[in-house]
């Protein structure tokens, strides 16, 4: 069934066809919820209401762009007010107090394998990962960002430099790595 069939099935209230949708997408999806969440049982919860928005606001896709990226937009989202509703998030840090200083990454990169610096990501504090995430991970702009959390531009470009610093810091640490 391609996904036009599936997502006008879904529409219809076609439970298997719903089942399929999640099935597709749940996999990939976790992955995103993982990047945000703490833990495991913070992410299914996280994929778990942002599937309940996809079946909800089903209706308001339009066709236009990829469907994954729609839902994708709507797991990040999920996860975002989560978190601003727990308030866990502190973006307290401003441009000014950067230090710009970067460490030598040409050997630090060639290290690691994708998996050993996704679980390096999960340690950072959560608005540095959050941040992160938004901007290395997902592809959002400082501007993009700085309006979904409701903070500053200078804001989200403070804390992803910290984030990119601590990230270096870590991987060197963790590798014997002179920087």
């Amino acid at each position: 069934m391609n996904e036009t069939e599936l997502i006008t099935k879904c529409l219809n209230n076609d439970t298997s066809a719903q089942s399929r949708l999640y099935s597709r997408f749940a996999p990939k999806m976790f992955g995103v919820c993982l990047r945000y969440a703490d833990d495991y049982e913070t992410a299914k919860d996280y994929l778990q209401e942002a599937f309940i928005s996809v079946f909800t606001m089903l209706h308001t896709y339009s066709g236009n762009g990829s469907f994954e990226g729609w839902i994708r937009r709507i797991v990040v989202n999920t996860a975002l007010q989560n978190l601003r509703k727990n308030s866990i998030i502190d973006y307290k840090y401003e441009l000014t107090d950067v230090d710009f200083s970067e460490f030598q990454t040409e050997h630090i990169i060639e290290s690691i394998s994708a998996g050993e610096l996704v679980n390096i990501i999960a340690t950072l504090p959560k608005g540095f990962r959050t941040v992160f995430n938004l901007y290395a991970i997902e592809g959002y702009s400082h501007k993009e960002i700085a309006e979904m959390l409701d903070i500053s531009e200078e804001g989200s470009r403070s804390q992803y430099s910290r984030a990119r610093k601590s990230l270096q810091k870590m991987i060197a640490e963790e590798y014997s790595i002179n920087v």
